[in-house]
């Protein structure tokens, strides 16, 4: 007898479902927030492209070094 009144319908049963959708409409707002702050953060770390050594070294600071003249190939 104890077993089968352990076994049977109560009203918590019933607002599960309310407490699934609370649940889920939780999750949505966290996934909309994380999509909002990845695409802030993509949009300010995404790399530009391929830069030349001289952008590169510019960028941390560095200059190259000059190449000495008369050899053809330096700009």
């Amino acid at each position: 007898m104890d077993q089968f009144r352990k076994n049977k319908i109560t009203g918590e049963r019933y607002c599960r479902a309310q407490q699934e959708a609370h649940h889920d409409s939780n999750t949505y707002l966290c996934l909309l927030g994380s999509t909002r702050t990845h695409l802030a953060l993509h949009k300010l770390y995404h790399g530009k492209g391929d830069r030349s050594q001289e952008e590169a070294a510019a960028m941390v600071g560095l200059r190259l070094p000059k190449q000495p003249g008369g050899k053809g190939w330096e700009k």
